[in-house]
């Protein structure tokens, strides 16, 4: 059963995010699947009877366990798939997002250009005058965080001093926000998750989960909930047919369109090609073009990818499981970031809309248990802002 999560923030939020100086780092404006995973296994293996090493979740099957409060969602924790959790449960602006460069609170325009670029092959009129829309939307509205710069000194464990030249700085999420009315109001990260009746039954025991980094002095407190909602919409095969057919229209081409947009971040494997050139500026279209087909799995005897809109980023992170510090620095990756827009020609006749359905709930790449690579299928941002119909979100 697919179940709303909701994380309302009680205390600044801090995930890992962009190192913008080699002492300030900047948190991201949302929860990873990881992260949220990771949370909650703290916060069992806090409430175990047995030693769990390194915090690494483990089922043990003894007598205790019977009588667990936790043992279904112990038992199944690694099957279940963590999503991400995005502010006002919001998703981000597809690459393709445009605004006007100077605007004022009256003049909130906004303008998708995908469309135009597949029918023109050049700017729509006016173009020069916008600027990339980046962030995280709700309804086509940007969700607006606010910060606060948090100054901290490194302390040397070893000798229980400060290090030497060690201040840094964090770029917080404040638990709360200016809403439409310029009132304060708590922001909730949601998102969906599957799970049985009887595992829900048991998360919602966890009422307060702190999440992301500096747990210990005080950061990212949330109170956590599980609801069944009438805001959830399952997608369907005739809904994606609907989509697509309405994106296409005055499309004077025999093939279509078909629109895959990334929704959340992906590991799509791009660190392979390309050699130590992290870059990858130098690779040819038609070699990336070929590389993110094999990785994306759509059947290349249907679809063609034919464009792609994509930022990336390059990533380090560290396994706190290991002992060492050369055992716990994972390998470098190129994440694909959440916004992405893959763009395939199909025949319309070839088209089978139930197993774009399935790949839909699939995902693409690496660790789409902890939410990454999830798709929508031409999601309605193209349509509804679509720049050459002229609409807008006043």
């Amino acid at each position: 059963m697919i179940y709303k999560i909701n994380a309302v923030l009680k205390s600044p939020l801090m995930i890992g995010g962009k190192t913008l100086d080699s002492n300030y780092r900047e948190s991201k404006d949302y929860i990873p699947g990881s992260v949220l995973r990771a949370a909650y296994a703290k916060a069992i293996i806090q409430r175990c009877a047995f030693e769990q090493k390194n915090y690494y979740l483990e089922y043990k099957g003894q007598v205790q366990c019977k009588n667990c409060g936790f043992r279904n969602i112990c038992k199944n924790f690694s099957k279940i798939t963590f999503p991400f959790l995005y502010p006002l449960g919001g998703k981000p602006y597809p690459v393709t997002a445009r605004e006007k460069k100077y605007k004022d609170k009256e003049d909130m325009e906004i303008f998708d250009i995908l469309k135009c670029r597949l029918i023109t092959l050049g700017k729509a009129d006016g173009e020069t005058g916008w600027e990339r829309l980046e962030g995280i939307n709700k309804d086509g509205k940007k969700v607006k965080l606010m910060h606060s710069a948090v100054t901290r000194t490194a302390i040397d464990y070893k000798r229980n001093t400060a290090k030497e030249g060690s201040l840094y700085t964090q770029n917080v999420i404040l638990e709360q926000y200016m809403n439409k009315y310029d009132e304060l109001e708590d922001i909730v990260f949601t998102g969906e998750i599957e799970l049985l009746p009887e595992e829900k039954k048991e998360l919602d025991k966890i009422n307060i989960l702190r999440i992301g980094a500096d747990i210990t002095r005080g950061f990212g407190k949330c109170n956590m909930s599980f609801e069944n909602s009438n805001d959830i919409t399952i997608d369907t095969a005739e809904k994606i047919k609907q989509r697509i057919n309405e994106f296409n229209l005055g499309i004077k081409y025999n093939k279509h369109f078909v629109i895959v947009d990334l929704l959340t971040d992906a590991y799509l494997g791009l660190e392979e090609i390309g050699g130590n050139n992290i870059s990858q500026t130098e690779i040819p279209d038609i070699e990336m073009m070929k590389f993110l087909e094999k990785k994306i799995d759509l059947p290349s005897g249907i679809y063609t990818l034919c464009k792609v809109y994509k930022f990336q980023e390059f990533i380090r992170g560290f396994d706190t499981s290991k002992t060492t510090e050369k055992e716990m620095r994972r390998n470098g990756h190129l994440v694909v970031k959440a916004g992405a827009v893959f763009i395939y020609e199909a025949m319309p006749e070839e088209i089978e809309w139930a197993k774009l359905l399935e790949f839909e709930q699939k995902g693409i790449g690496k660790n789409t248990e902890h939410g990454f690579g999830k798709v929508r299928i031409c999601d309605m941002f193209h349509i509804d802002y679509d720049v050459l119909r002229g609409k807008n979100n006043g």
